[in-house]
């Protein structure tokens, strides 16, 4: 087995159902249901899988999900489903919602130890992890300064560019080290104006969460997609998995086929706006590390995990690094990566060796 890279787990306990299977039935019956679900298997496989397609608008964007099933299963219970999965998770994450369970935390001027909703702590756990691999590319706390940048809930900033004084000063308010993950889910502030930002992960861990729900649904043929970034489960149409598109930045695409994996994409290009101070816009894409927007020429960056929450906060991280040391982060950890940079009006493709091992052979990830 190849590992692709250090993906964020948490260790789970193992259960082996075929040492108990054995202890109680012994291997006849085993024999016996292995045949069986062979002549089910192979009469199954002569049904075509049927095609269900739901979509709709959430988190400030659309979400579609595609499915492959050759079993019935009502299509609008589980859209209504998705649904509250979806109104659900943006009550937990959203930075934009004051009444989320993020927005409360974020206005709760109180440095002692606080309680969150057990999906938040296992997010902010994350990203203190991304924090740590990515040497602070990747960062939660620079939310005032997307605020500050006019590309956060303040609406007072849209139109305006900080004055320098401004971001030295806002950027002493940020800082992965000025918050505490404490046992028992709770979480702390060193001072009271510290803010998190989670949107360079909260979409793709909301992804996941619509792939756990297929998966008790027992649906195993599936692409799941949320503003672009996209999670593929099974074979595809065609068996070697659902065929994806990547952005190179301009509108530009390429394909590549999916099966169990995620990508996320990342850019410069989607958010942006003049700034008098620069010979370039400035992007929605803030480098924690000088409180600026990101000056290098990547305009796109797409990322492979297993999970979308891993590939969503690894394409922010490698967009923020850069072509240079987002390159050597992916080949230091073998990450599946794909960088798109415009320079003097020529678009420009590099990829790790990771993805031009399993791509370059036509293999689906």
């Amino acid at each position: 087995m190849v590992t692709l890279f250090n993906t964020y787990q948490h260790p789970k306990n193992r259960f082996d159902f075929w040492v108990l299977f054995r202890k109680f039935f012994g291997y006849g019956s085993i024999c016996f249901g292995v045949f069986s679900l062979a002549c089910c298997n192979q009469k199954s496989s002569q049904e075509k899988p049927n095609l269900t397609e739901l979509s709709g608008s959430a988190l400030g964007t659309t979400w579609s999900i595609k499915i492959l099933a050759r079993k019935e299963f009502d299509p609008e219970q589980l859209r209504e489903e998705i649904v509250q999965k979806l109104e659900q998770a943006e009550k937990i994450f959203s930075h934009w919602r004051p009444e989320s369970e993020l927005s409360l935390w974020n206005a709760n001027k109180s440095t002692t130890p606080l309680q969150v909703n057990p999906q938040l702590y296992e997010l902010v756990q994350h990203a203190q992890w991304m924090h740590r691999e990515t040497d602070g590319a990747f960062d939660p706390t620079i939310a005032p300064l997307v605020n500050l940048w006019g590309f956060g809930p303040t609406s007072g900033t849209r139109s305006t560019i900080p004055k320098d004084e401004e971001i030295a000063e806002i950027k002493k308010l940020t800082g992965m080290d000025n918050l505490e993950v404490l046992p028992k889910n709770r979480v702390r502030k060193k001072f009271s104006k510290l803010r998190l930002d989670l949107s360079g992960s909260a979409k793709g861990e909301i992804i996941d969460q619509i792939c756990q729900l297929l998966g008790r649904w027992a649906l195993q043929n599936y692409l799941v997609e949320i503003g672009g970034e996209v999670r593929a489960h099974g074979r595809g149409k065609k068996g070697k998995g659902w065929i994806v598109g990547l952005e190179r930045g301009e509108g530009e695409m390429v394909s590549v086929s999916l099966r169990n994996y995620a990508v996320a994409t990342s850019g410069t290009y989607r958010l942006k706006k003049p700034n008098p101070k620069s010979t370039r816009n400035a992007s929605h894409l803030l480098n924690p590390q000088t409180g600026y927007p990101v000056e290098h020429h990547l305009i796109a960056v797409n990322a492979f995990a297993p999970t979308a929450r891993d590939a969503d906060a690894w394409a922010t991280a490698l967009m923020v690094l850069g072509l240079k040391e987002g390159m050597k982060k992916a080949e230091e950890m073998d990450l599946v990566a794909r960088f798109c940079e415009l320079k003097d009006g020529i678009t420009c493709i590099y990829s790790s060796t990771a993805y031009q091992r399993l791509f370059s052979a036509k293999k689906s990830l």
